[in-house]
């Protein structure tokens, strides 16, 4: 189990460097080697026929966040107008 993708590993190394380091970033990252993955797949294999039952994860809380801006009230309405016709006859002057 597992010597399938150790063997592509070994292919990607001696062919193509750039690719391995592509596909391959978290195994070299958690500096697991091709040697190791064998042992690694029946370890994890052993592990899900111990305890088969999925635990689910808490869900994380989202805090959405508002793209559309808040509607403005009716002074603040009025102030913008306002402001807007006093720059535009300064501007006409």
């Amino acid at each position: 189990m597992g010597q399938n993708v150790a063997d592509y590993t070994r292919y990607l190394i001696e062919e193509d460097e750039d690719a391995y380091k592509k596909q391959f970033f978290q195994y070299i990252q958690n500096n697991v080697t091709p040697d190791m993955m064998e042992e690694m797949y029946k370890k994890a294999h052993a592990a899900i026929g111990e305890n088969p039952v999925y635990e689910k994860k808490p869900k994380k809380k989202v805090k959405k966040k508002r793209w559309n801006h808040p509607k403005m009230l009716l002074a603040q309405k009025k102030d913008r107008v306002a402001q807007k016709k006093a720059s535009f006859l300064r501007a006409q002057e």
